[in-house]
């Protein structure tokens, strides 16, 4: 499941990005009195997972800013259509997303993490989204399955 920590100044999505090998819909999230926020992940045709930010609902017209893992990237201003962040991998392991409604400490933010290497999440191997999709590695139910099941509405027809 998602790992969102919420700390004085900021939201963090804290999640390992090889455990990113499925979409999760994480709705209305409540931020400060009246602000709703949505975080999609979603598992890309390239198997690679990106991220989604939109708010459900604004408080008084308030501001609000996200930047993915290390911040090196300019602070996004979200809005009610969803934003998208690519999924990065950090060295040694940051969050890979970071909300704020306070636009300098997301700035700030670029300087306070400190990160050796920051690359793009890889691809997530065939094998592994496919024991997850259908609980195999083959992907779909065995061959013999489906072999038996058609004999058995086959003898079923012949008999009834």
């Amino acid at each position: 499941m998602a790992s969102l920590q919420f700390t004085k100044h900021h939201l963090e999505f804290n999640t390992h990005p090889n455990e990113l090998h499925r979409n999760y819909y994480i709705r209305r999230i409540i931020y400060g009195n009246e602000t709703l926020i949505n975080i999609t992940v979603a598992l890309q045709d390239n198997n690679k997972a990106q991220i989604y930010v939109s708010l459900d609902k604004k408080a008084n017209n308030k501001q609000f800013f996200a930047c993915d893992a290390g911040c090196l990237d300019a602070p996004v201003s979200l809005s009610l259509i969803p934003k998208e962040f690519p999924v990065k991998k950090t060295e040694p392991l940051t969050a890979i997303l970071y909300i704020t409604p306070d636009e300098q400490h997301i700035k700030e933010l670029k300087h306070t993490i400190h990160v050796k290497e920051i690359a793009e999440a890889p691809a997530h191997e065939h094998e592994v989204l496919a024991v997850h999709r259908f609980g195999t590695s083959y992907g779909g139910l065995p061959t013999i399955f489906w072999i038996l099941i058609i004999f058995l509405i086959v003898i079923f027809h012949i008999f009834l």
